[in-house]
């Protein structure tokens, strides 16, 4: 059996082209290639097996996307320790509550995020860490560097001496990332995700795009989606293996991603929702050429049929856009789906090999096709568990090893699937259930609208009432005006009874999820029976 590295590729000095390049920054146009990247990860992991880390160890590395971000990941992976993201993007508060999760060894990180991780570490009672500064603009003088760390452990050639490659003798236990959830309904857990469960997905990406009669990777890719996540992490991933340029953005910033586009001609993009979104509608965009951009992948949350439609009408020339469904504990991808079958776009595709899935009532049975009900899976990418957390883990993978996501969704008689909401986010009017999906999917089709978001405000006749919030595509659109488009689209439960408010900006987490419980602490209920 085999770990993730050896699906990588084994560390070889051969390997891989010495010029080939691995990753190029979108800001300062500096150039990592693969022989650098294997290279600096094999110094690394000869360093961390000089010091005993091994198997049953926790890496963490707190950076925003970097070059060097994939240095330590593949170093703990190569020595067969587990690597834990963490987000550089925490408060100290929630770093805390992260760090004493995965409990790491060491923490590698970048020069920003340092005094966080500093702080952060410091306030943990019994983390015996030790912090290394990732990152080759300047001399750290006063902290410990990633080429101080490996100075004493290489060659002078500048080779790593005294490095094994830990053999994975059992993949399916053998956790090789801590993810942590995406906490939209508290504290955020620790994903235990194993060897097993990336080569698995490693090999569902590669079926998917082979099935397709597409190459598996053509032209460079540009990677924005927060690395910490595994959503990022495991696009980065993909690209390594299939020895892919990637052009990487530290963070989205809507000038930079479309003039990266633009420079690099980048052809293939995985994005999230908000960003399809802002593609679709914002004027911005027709000031960039972005006709290199061919293949596309969404996920992450919901995308609406209409949406979709409004980009492929904006962007006739793209040849493939790909939408899946998944999570954090599913590894990333459980259905995906080629969105160009114009006549199920509104489907978030069919179950990926390896996995079975059922649709159940609120009993427990089992549904047939076009019954809603609660979305569970099965199989070779559902994580091993939470981290220190068995009360946590039971209650999301029963006994006979099916997940229950908390989604509600349902399939077609050819196996398709379709997402209606959270579970927890329908909202309940007068016995009725209602899914703000539908409805934020009805607003994003009105011409003056930018985003929108919907939630299920507190009434004492009604149990709870729909409210909308809006961004404003066009400034002169009212609050009436997208009721009104909104009631004559729906049946009597589902209208907008508690109205609608303009916003600023939908509050959303980095993988594009509504943080509707930002949104339910800014509301002042009025009953509009």
């Amino acid at each position: 059996m085999k770990g993730v590295v050896k699906e990588l590729k084994t560390p070889s000095p051969s390997f891989p082209p010495p010029h080939s390049q691995s990753e190029i920054h979108a800001d300062t146009g500096q150039k990592m290639t693969q022989a650098d990247l294997l290279v600096s990860s094999e110094r690394l992991a000869a360093a961390l097996q000089a010091q005993g880390v091994g198997p049953g160890d926790v890496i963490g590395v707190c950076s925003e996307n970097s070059l060097e971000y994939c240095i330590p990941v593949l170093a703990a992976l190569y020595v067969g320790a587990t690597c834990a993201t963490l987000s550089a993007g925490y408060t100290p508060r929630e770093l805390m509550h992260a760090m004493s999760l995965s409990r790491p060894r060491l923490i590698f990180c970048s020069e920003a995020a340092e005094p966080l991780v500093r702080e952060a570490a410091d306030r943990v009672a019994g983390l015996a860490e030790e912090v290394v500064v990732m990152g080759r603009e300047r001399q750290f003088l006063r902290h410990l560097t990633l080429e101080m760390f490996v100075s004493d452990y290489v060659s002078e050639q500048g080779r790593p001496q005294h490095f094994h490659l830990h053999r994975v003798e059992h993949p399916k236990e053998h956790v090789a990332f801590i993810f942590c959830s995406s906490g939209t309904t508290g504290l955020p857990k620790g994903v235990m995700i194993t060897h097993h469960n990336v080569l698995s997905l490693l090999a569902n990406q590669r079926y998917a795009v082979e099935s397709d009669n597409l190459p598996l990777v053509e032209g460079y890719a540009l990677g924005f989606l927060p690395m910490y996540h595994a959503y990022g992490l495991m696009i980065l991933l993909y690209m390594l293996e299939f020895e892919a340029t990637m052009v990487v953005m530290p963070h989205f910033n809507p000038e930079t991603f479309l003039r990266t586009i633009q420079e690099y001609k980048i052809t293939w993009c995985a994005m999230v929702p908000p960003i399809l979104a802002f593609l679709a509608k914002h004027p911005m965009v027709l000031q960039y050429d972005l006709r290199s951009l061919t293949r596309v992948g969404v996920g992450a949350a919901p995308v609406s049929g209409d949406l979709l439609r409004q980009f492929k009408t904006r962007f006739p020339h793209i040849e493939f856009i790909r939408q899946g469904y998944g999570m954090t504990e599913l590894t990333l991808s459980a259905l995906a789906n080629n969105a160009n079958n114009h006549d199920k776009l509104e489907s978030v595709g069919k179950l990926v090999p390896g996995l079975e899935a059922k649709v159940i009532d609120e009993s427990g049975r089992s549904l047939g096709a076009g019954k809603s009900g609660e979305l569970c899976f099965r199989g070779c990418i559902v994580m091993k568990g939470y981290v220190n957390n068995p009360s946590a883990t039971s209650q999301i993978i029963d006994r006979e090893g099916w997940l229950h996501t908390g989604d509600v969704g349902y399939y077609d008689e050819e196996g398709s699937f379709y997402i209606v909401d959270r579970l927890k986010d329908l909202i309940k009017y007068k016995g009725f259930q209602v899914p703000p999906a539908e409805l934020e999917a009805i607003l994003m089709s009105h011409p003056g609208v930018m985003d929108a978001a919907v939630i299920g405000v507190p009434d004492e006749g009604a149990g709870e009432l729909p409210k909308a919030f809006v961004v404003k595509k066009d400034a002169n659109v009212t609050a009436q005006q997208l009721v009104d488009y909104v009631n004559g689209q729906v049946s009597s439960a589902k209208k907008l009874r508690g109205g609608v408010q303009f916003v600023e900006a939908i509050p959303k987490n980095p993988s594009g999820k509504i943080l509707r419980k930002e949104l339910r602490g800014v509301v002042s209920p009025k009953s509009k029976l």
